[in-house]
């Protein structure tokens, strides 16, 4: 399926490795050009040398988008360059595992939380916005996660930063729809990572458990029977990038194989 976004300019955060990179691939390979953006310069700068041999154009540009300062530098340079925003892909990683009672939780645990995510997605937002309006055409896609809609006492911090960020992409949704900007959120579910590994590392070592098991279990648990991949949500994402998608706005779509339990 041709989706027609051969010459759309697509800004994607969090793009040097996992679900991040895959959408940037995945865009690319649709004919978009390209901001990729990523905190580890030497990562970001390996991604870009993966993506070169599309026939598009694109720019690495190393930022942090927690920092009012270099979200602003990002959209700015992103103009400067192509003169226009047409996607923007907020993805950013959410708060980390926590075993801790939310009564021991610090103001600057939570502080932390929002200002690593939620605040990071409403500035990038709120600066690609005018653009998009004034050229009454954009599509912004929020990469969540589920437990926005599936509490956890381990993800109790992401959890609530991750609905409030569901009911931004609604708020904004409705506010942006008139001048045909579209705004939703996908939720990915138990994906395989570079960081998803990671932490099944860290766990298998702490639980002094043989990874494959641990593996097993998880994929036990997944109606599919596996994790998934992020070309899977790479693939999502594109779609809700285009005209095929035109009249979706203001939704929260997961891809976990049937893992959540939430009706809506």
């Amino acid at each position: 399926m041709d989706l027609g976004l051969s010459g759309k300019v697509a800004l994607v955060t969090g793009a040097s490795a996992g679900i991040g990179y895959a959408i940037s691939q995945k865009l690319a390979a649709e004919g978009c050009n390209l901001i990729i953006c990523g905190r580890n310069a030497e990562r970001l700068e390996q991604a870009g040398q993966n993506l070169a041999h599309f026939p598009v154009k694109i720019i690495s540009l190393s930022a942090d988008v927690q920092k009012a300062t270099d979200s602003e530098k990002l959209v700015q340079e992103a103009l400067n360059q192509f003169g226009k925003i047409d996607i923007l892909v907020n993805n950013s990683e959410g708060a980390k595992f926590s075993d801790v009672a939310v009564e021991n939780l610090s103001d600057e645990d939570w502080t932390t939380a929002f200002e690593g995510k939620t605040m990071g997605y409403i500035r990038m937002t709120s600066l690609v916005l005018p653009n998009m309006k004034n050229q009454k055409w954009g599509r912004i896609i929020n990469i969540i996660g589920t437990s926005g809609k599936e509490p956890s006492p381990r993800l109790i911090k992401s959890g609530v930063a991750n609905a409030a960020l569901i009911n931004f992409t609604k708020s904004v949704a409705t506010q942006a729809a008139k001048w045909n900007v579209l705004v939703n959120s996908v939720n990915p579910g138990i994906i395989d990572t570079p960081r998803h590994r990671e932490y099944l590392e860290v766990f298998a070592q702490k639980e002094n458990r043989n990874i494959e098991g641990i593996i097993e279990g998880i994929d036990n648990t997944i109606p599919i029977g596996r994790r998934g991949l992020s070309s899977e949500v790479a693939n999502l994402v594109a779609f809700l990038s285009s005209e095929c998608a035109s009249y979706i706005t203001g939704v929260t779509i997961p891809v976990d194989g049937g893992l959540s339990t939430a009706a809506f």
